[in-house]
């Protein structure tokens, strides 16, 4: 989707996402599509997709940080 797009260049822009990982991100993404569920990648899945491919990769434990706050301060908004 357009928006998910749109994130992955903000991501991009900020230095949280080199090109190359984002590359490894839509490739992620491409697979989850085909998966057997089908289901359309919203925002939230993106959010969690990044933190997935920043944290199996060595040396970017800053901007692993930087996507954890991203992640998780929506749910923090979230009441119980």
């Amino acid at each position: 989707p357009a928006a998910c797009r749109g994130y992955l260049l903000q991501l991009e822009t900020d230095g949280i996402l080199s090109p190359l990982q984002r590359e490894i991100v839509i490739d992620r993404l491409v697979a989850l599509e085909s998966d057997k569920y089908g289901d359309e990648v919203d925002i939230d899945r993106l959010k969690w997709l990044v933190l997935m491919v920043l944290s199996s990769q060595p040396g970017q434990e800053q901007a692993c940080a930087r996507m954890e706050d991203l992640v998780f301060e929506d749910s923090v908004a979230l009441p119980n």
